[in-house]
Order: C-alpha cells, then sequence, then structure tokens
C-alpha cells in the first residue's frame, strides 16, 4: 500500500521551514515543525496543528488525510488525500481532475465528458471485511485468498448501496502462486443481481488459466444459461507483475479489459449481457492464492 504518514509530513517538509500555521504550503512553501499541510483544504493547502483534530472525528491532523470530514485514516495511492475524501483514490499524482465537475477525476471517471458518475464503493482491504470466508485474510493493505482445496472457488462479497447496470469496477491483482493439480486458475471482479425469481444474474471479468494457455475471461451467467467471451494472453500469472481489472457494464453490454505489463498480457474484450442491475459486487479466486489491493465502483 501506499499509505506512510511519513511520506505526507515529508511531502509538507514539516522539518526545516518557517511557514507558519494557516500560511500556504506546496513543494516550495513547506510546513513547520509539529504542523502538517492540510491538502483537502476548500480553500486551498494550508500548514495546521499535527495535534489538532478540525473535523473532530478522532484523529489527530496528522494522521487524518481528510480534515474535513470523518473518516481520512488511510490514504490508498499515497497523494496526501483520504480514501474518504479522494475524488480519484486509487491514482497519485499527476492524475489531472476531469472537466465535467461529477466529483470523479480521471483515471477513475470512465467518461471525463459527461457528469453524473459517483463513486458507489471503494475499498482499500485496511480492515477485514464482515462475513468473509475463513480462506480470506486482510493484512498489510490486501485481501488475500488461499483456496482451501485446487479446485475450490472462493467470493468475497460486497455490497452496493446503490444499484445500477450502468458502472465500472476497478481491482488490482497479483499472485503468489498457483495450485498444484488445479484444473484452471482465476483471479476476477464479478457483478451480481442477487434475489431474482431465476437465481442470480452475473458477470464475471478477469484473467483465467487453463491447461496450456491464459486468457482474458468475461462471462455473463443468467437464468441457467451461460456465455463468454476470451482472449488468449501471454501470461495473467505472473507473481512479479500487478495486474489492473476493469469490468464495464452499459446496459446490456459489459465490456473487460486487463492490463499486464506488456500488450502480450493486455486487452479488453466485449459481451451480451441479460442487461440486469447488480446490487453485489465481488472479487473471485480459485486455483491460486490471490493477492487483490483494491475494489472500486464508480457508476450512474
Amino acid at each position: 500500500m501506499y499509505t506512510t504518514l511519513s511520506a505526507t509530513l515529508a511531502a509538507c517538509g514539516a522539518t526545516t521551514t518557517t511557514t507558519n500555521i494557516g500560511g500556504p504550503c506546496d513543494a516550495s512553501n513547506k510546513c513547520d515543525s509539529g504542523q502538517i499541510c492540510d491538502r483537502t483544504n476548500p480553500g486551498g493547502q494550508m500548514c495546521i496543528d499535527a495535534n489538532g483534530d478540525i473535523d473532530g472525528d478522532g484523529i489527530p491532523n496528522g494522521k487524518d488525510f481528510c480534515q474535513h470530514m470523518a473518516g481520512g485514516a488511510f490514504d490508498e495511492d499515497g497523494d496526501g488525500i483520504g480514501d474518504d475524501c479522494d475524488h480519484c483514490p486509487i491514482a497519485p499524482p499527476p492524475s489531472q481532475a476531469d472537466s465535467d465537475g461529477d466529483a470523479v477525476d480521471s483515471p477513475c471517471d470512465p467518461d471525463t465528458r459527461t457528469p453524473g458518475d459517483r463513486i458507489l464503493l471503494f475499498n482499500g482491504f485496511n480492515a477485514a471485511v464482515a462475513n468473509a470466508g475463513a480462506d480470506w485474510k486482510f493484512q498489510n493493505g490486501e485481501a488475500v485468498v488461499t483456496p482451501a482445496a485446487p479446485n475450490m472457488e472462493e467470493e468475497l462479497k460486497l455490497p452496493l448501496a446503490a444499484a445500477t447496470n450502468h458502472m465500472t469496477i476497478y481491482a488490482a491483482y497479483q499472485i503468489d502462486s498457483v495450485a498444484t493439480g488445479a484444473a484452471q486458475a482465476d483471479a476476477a471482479v464479478a457483478s451480481a443481481t442477487a434475489g431474482l425469481p431465476m437465481g442470480e444474474s452475473r458477470v464475471q471479468c478477469g484473467g483465467s488459466r487453463s491447461p496450456g494457455s491464459d486468457a482474458i475471461l468475461l462471462k455473463s451467467d443468467s437464468g441457467g444459461s451461460s456465455d463468454q467471451s476470451t482472449k488468449p494472453v501471454t501470461n495473467v500469472f505472473n507473481s512479479a507483475n500487478r495486474y489492473r481489472l476493469l469490468q464495464q457494464l452499459d446496459g446490456a453490454t459489459a465490456t473487460c479489459a486487463l492490463a499486464g505489463d506488456s500488450d502480450a498480457n493486455s486487452g479488453a474484450i466485449q459481451l451480451a449481457t441479460d442487461g440486469n442491475t447488480p446490487n453485489q459486487i465481488s472479487l473471485y479466486a480459485r486455483g491460486a492464492t490471490v493477492r487483490f489491493s483494491y475494489i472500486l465502483v464508480v457508476g450512474q
């Protein structure tokens, strides 16, 4: 994870400057000892007392990355703005604010020309997720899963507060190892509409390995029927690499994109779906020990 208080203090130069409390702070104007640069101040960055608590949430300013609202204990991308108040919690500078005024910055905003997007869910896994299975561990800002058996499927389910079928799901993963004897290995994200009369409607996007080949796999399951699209790639289970996933739903069309360390390990595919409105997001693993860094859902 990127979150370190020392990095934030260093960015504000909290030891060797003469800028006083209330003064501006940036790369050229650094805060004095015992102060912190408030990067979330609506009026502009300014130096504040590191031991104070502007928002009264019990987190001292020096450890609070959202000084003007409750929360802010964690900063996934290390840009000095906490996950709870960051308009793009997975991208540090030089990510740029978009121009559509919807409070979602690029690259988290799937359409920077059209307003209306909002962050529906973000989890950087700095704390355990309620109701997670016994094979899921939460450590060092990651959700780590080792299936109990080579061919066992594991899911970490997260409810959505607002349901929509116009959404983009972002996630990142690394592979520790692929299980010996696994018929297939998968690391994926999924969106699902639970509670339907004909059973769950589900779309899954991720990297998949079957004997002799790796692929980007996009699956749609609904009412007992299943469809899928694949794109062969060189390797999506290299333990030295960090892979990024994107699943996008646009009504009855799903897109799955995977970015690896090269074009041979990257690509995108599409598939028609039933157009149901997901009310649940999940991380999925089979046949491998997988470390998920975060999950972010942006929707309209």
